[in-house]
């Protein structure tokens, strides 16, 4: 008989790869914040340092192999190896000073990269 058909036979599905991509990035977040309320900010700010959400996982923990891009946890543990370091997402939605420490490094991100990128060619 062929193993396939057992399979079948015995409602044994085959194992198959997920299609599933790798997300390379990660946000970090404190648990208790509400994503919804601030996805237009989240997304104007991945955009602004060109990552794709799709890019990303949101937790409020490391994980090993993803570039940490942004962290936006009240208490920050080091090594801060964050793109972005910011305060929450609560401080940022009502807070202007927040929000305007995250447009400076954001610009500093963004020039940073630049020269970088001008100094390859």
């Amino acid at each position: 008989m062929n193993k396939s058909a057992y399979l079948a036979a015995m409602n044994v599905t085959t194992w198959r790869v997920r299609d599933t991509k790798v997300k390379p990035y990660l946000v970090i977040w404190d648990e208790n914040s509400d994503l919804a309320e601030a996805e237009p900010l989240i997304d104007i700010v991945l955009k602004l340092i060109d990552v794709k959400r799709e890019e990303c996982d949101f937790d409020s923990e490391p994980h090993t192999g993803k570039q940490i891009v942004w962290d936006l946890r009240r208490h920050k543990v080091r090594p801060r190896t964050a793109w972005l370091v910011s305060e929450p997402l609560v401080d940022l939605l009502t807070g202007f000073e927040a929000k305007s420490a995250l447009w400076q490094q954001i610009y500093q991100w963004r020039e940073q990269v630049s020269g970088q990128a001008f100094n390859k060619s």
